[in-house]
């Protein structure tokens, strides 16, 4: 009795009402429900995961014993100075070029306007850009 009182305050249907709802649809409404609950779960299953950062980004530098107030990244394991963070990435344009082969051409430099939204210009994009000025 509960449960029933319950829907009828959320206004939820009952089982059998949901039942005689799908089967008032068409054979076409059914399969395009279907198709677009396939595609949302492939794309759940399948989307890019975001990218960890190298730290805690909340706390991205650590104070140097003895120093009178310097600090240092956390990123490096000891007091050597960081030279790269990738091994296939030392220059600037070797980080330009893997991120533009790991970013499967997204996006790369952003712009707007005053009180207007991003524009973004992808890494193939800003590539050839940079050849056309070259």
């Amino acid at each position: 009795m509960q449960t029933q009182e319950i829907l009828r305050i959320l206004r939820l249907p009952e089982l059998g009402d949901l039942g005689q709802f799908f089967r008032s649809l068409s054979a076409t409404t059914l399969v395009s429900m279907g198709a677009l609950a396939a595609i949302l779960a492939y794309w759940f299953t399948h989307r890019p995961k975001a990218l960890q950062p190298p730290c805690n980004l909340l706390m991205q530098s650590e104070e140097v014993e003895d120093s009178g107030g310097a600090r240092r990244s956390v990123i490096g394991s000891g007091p050597q100075l960081l030279t790269h963070y990738y091994d296939d990435a030392r220059t600037m344009y070797q980080v330009f070029r893997r991120g533009l082969s790991i970013s499967g051409n997204g996006p790369c430099l952003g712009f707007r306007k005053p009180k207007q939204p991003y524009q973004w210009l992808s890494y193939q994009e800003v590539a050839d850009r940079a050849e056309f000025l070259g």
